[in-house]
């Protein structure tokens, strides 16, 4: 993507976009899901076979389509209570160590912890070296968000901001994509201590959702955490592999997780396509 790409990008009316995609992705009139659902399964080469209904009819608007579950026992999880599992289907596109509190966007480009989770510096100090994992989920892919880790919800935050494509050509060439759009930070306690799952907003992406919360509204940001937290949440913790959110046209994920708490698997690479499920990285 060149840089006037971009600047088209900027001059999009994002919110009015959002607006009519959230009105077209949910239209249940017979001839126009079903228009919607037929152009946008051949758009993007769509494969149901694994997915729980086959049939493009099985499904009542766009939105459903989209967020379609898959059959069970199709995405085993690996390992034990000490595997951190890939949270969705996508491309791993960045992970590692951040450096001073720096995470790599792409190369060259690199942006602030303390932007991406919309939290004071000083309430992250103990992370400046955290491990970090970063997914891109194609419009083709399957788009609901799982644990990585069983844990326990302690708080979630959406920040609202810009709806700019999240893909490659675009986070190799603006600053501080994911800190500018649209996000939901979900925190849990776990094995490893403290981890942030935040499910990243996108161009056309007209609303995030999780298990506890529903359907998250664009609009001002909000906290919820402590007593109200776990109110919303599972009284006894989320187990890993459960699914905890999904984005209603696709996006990127990024985990948070304390420093030297992560063993990297061997072979892991950055732009490898990955499977909700498989392991990542074990606990030392």
């Amino acid at each position: 993507m060149n840089r006037p790409a971009v600047l088209l990008q900027r001059l999009l009316p994002q919110r009015l976009l959002g607006r009519l995609v959230y009105r077209l992705a949910r239209c249940r009139r017979g001839w126009i899901s079903r228009l919607l659902i037929a152009w946008f399964a051949r758009r993007y080469e769509v494969d149901l076979q694994e997915a729980e209904h086959g049939r493009l009819e099985n499904y009542a608007c766009l939105n459903e389509f989209f967020t379609r579950r898959l059959k069970p026992g199709v995405r085993p999880i690996a390992g034990g209570e000490r595997t951190l599992i890939s949270p969705v289907d996508g491309v791993l596109t960045q992970f590692g160590s951040a450096d001073g509190g720096e995470m790599i966007q792409a190369k060259g480009l690199r942006y602030r912890l303390e932007a991406l989770l919309g939290e004071p510096a000083e309430r992250l100090a103990s992370l400046e070296s955290c491990a970090y994992a970063t997914f891109y989920l194609a419009p083709h892919q399957y788009h609901r968000v799982h644990l990585p880790l069983a844990g326990a919800l302690q708080g979630t935050r959406y920040i609202p901001g810009k709806r700019y494509s999240v893909n490659a050509r675009t986070a190799a060439i603006m600053p501080g994509l994911f800190c500018r759009n649209e996000r939901v930070v979900c925190w849990f306690e776990t094995l490893a201590g403290p981890m942030a799952v935040v499910l990243v907003g996108a161009l056309n992406v007209s609303s995030i959702s999780t298990a506890w919360l529903g359907e998250i509204a664009s609009g001002r940001a909000r906290v919820w955490e402590g007593a109200e937290a776990a109110e919303h949440g599972s009284s006894s913790g989320f187990r890993r592999g459960e699914e905890i959110g999904r984005f209603n046209l696709g996006s990127t994920v990024v985990l948070i997780l304390p420093p030297e708490k992560v063993a990297w698997r061997p072979g892991l690479a950055a732009g490898q396509a990955i499977r909700m499920g498989r392991a990542l990285a074990s606990l030392p």
